[in-house]
């Protein structure tokens, strides 16, 4: 059971970090050709979850820092 849990630890690690490059990838695609790229405003969803979130008050400072957390992991 041990080695299960390993497995969707590892699998959930590894995935994080593949989103967490197509997420650098398409700001910087989106720098180069200055707008969205493949139909994919990166930026745009990146800033309208922060707003979201400023707009949440504490409990959105509390949801940054779990994701915080989760990503820095």
């Amino acid at each position: 059971m041990d080695n299960a849990w390993r497995m969707i630890n590892d699998l959930v690690s590894n995935l994080t970090s593949v989103i967490i490059g197509l997420l650098g990838l398409g700001i910087v695609g989106a720098l180069a050709f200055g707008g969205p790229v493949l139909g994919l405003d990166v930026i745009g969803s990146i800033t309208e979850l922060v707003e979201t979130l400023a707009g949440m008050g504490v409990v959105g400072l509390l949801v940054l820092a779990i994701l915080y957390s989760v990503v820095n992991r």
